[in-house]
């Protein structure tokens, strides 16, 4: 099969999984009693140990198969220029790959509003709970004070209307602190879009730029199950929002896109270089894209923990590709 349809049979393989996953979540919210059921539900180790057999994926497919391609390409590449030189050039371009990556991500954050920390406009009062000297347990009072406002208030008119007044002050403040409860959540969902939006271009970059069938396919797998899971949580995080079902569709979607908009990018540039020195940086650029999601977004979180069975199954993805490589192609 000619490579060009194999590269747009990927690309609609990449919107249609990564559409799927994000837009399983709603469908589920909406038969589900609570958001937050299906929130814990979701999340599961499960998740994480499939996040940690990508990872272990992705490192063996750098190393051990991205690398040398590229290494290969563009010593083919300068040898046509006339420079023969010892340098490691396609590993200088595959760090610099890394850094751009993380330059551009590190940007994306910096020129997006934070929204870290308790909404401005909760009353201090709300954030702590009070306590009591020599109690334990800050709730301990709450309860026993309650009883004896009730008390007091059953014979004291005046009493009883000073509570109901602050009755209704404490509602008006937990509406507020609700109202800015949502507005964080939704402002965070936005800032996740971008960052993984900008995140997927560059995936599919590397997706976009592979000159052979084989090395396509194998990245492909790999990136489509990375991407899956991405779009799981990213679907989960949107569905436990408050925001209204067409903008929950349209931040699915816009993810969705991001993949393919990458790779159609890189086989165009591909297309118009016919296999020459753009396309080789292209590809040691797309190598340290893999090796930034594979050290700083997969192993860096899902192998710091204690968690044996993570980093027994980052090894079993690792062998795997390992074992591949060994056969003929």
């Amino acid at each position: 099969m000619d490579l060009i349809i194999v590269q747009v049979l990927t690309l609609l393989g990449l919107l249609v999984s990564c559409l799927a996953f994000s837009l399983i979540p709603l469908a589920l919210a909406r038969r589900a009693s609570r958001a937050s059921t299906l929130s814990s539900g979701l999340r599961s180790s499960f998740l994480s140990n499939v996040n940690s057999f990508v990872g272990g994926v992705f490192f063996a497919t750098c190393f051990l198969h991205l690398l040398p391609e590229v290494r290969e390409d563009l010593e083919t590449s300068l040898r046509g220029y006339g420079i023969v030189t010892e340098y490691p050039v396609a590993e200088a371009v595959s760090c610099a790959g890394f850094f751009i990556v993380h330059l551009v991500e590190g940007l994306t954050h910096r020129c997006l509003p934070d929204d870290h920390g308790p909404p401005q406009d909760v009353p201090s009062r709300e954030r702590q709970p009070h306590s009591t000297a020599g109690e334990d347990d800050p709730t301990r009072p709450l309860i026993r004070n309650e009883a004896k406002v009730m008390d007091y208030g059953a014979n004291n008119p005046s009493a009883n209307a000073q509570n109901t007044a602050v009755s209704h002050d404490s509602s008006v403040v937990s509406s507020d602190s609700s109202s800015a409860s949502v507005r964080g959540r939704n402002v965070h969902t936005f800032l996740l879009l971008i960052a993984l939006s900008v995140h997927g271009i560059f995936e599919g970059v590397a997706i976009g730029v592979q000159s052979s069938q084989s090395s396509l396919l194998s990245l492909f797998f790999v990136v489509v199950v990375h991407k899956s899971i991405i779009a799981l949580s990213l679907g989960v995080n949107v569905a436990t929002g408050d925001m209204s079902l067409p903008y929950k569709v349209m931040t699915c979607v816009v993810f969705s896109l991001s993949g393919p908009v990458g790779q159609g990018i890189g086989l165009l540039v591909t297309d118009a270089d016919a296999g020459g020195l753009v396309t080789g940086i292209l590809q040691g650029v797309a190598t340290g894209t893999l090796l930034h999601v594979t050290f700083m977004e997969v192993l860096s979180k899902e192998m710091k923990t204690s968690d044996m069975l993570n980093t027994l199954s980052a090894v079993i993805g690792f062998a795997l590709i390992a074992g591949l490589t060994l056969l003929p192609e």
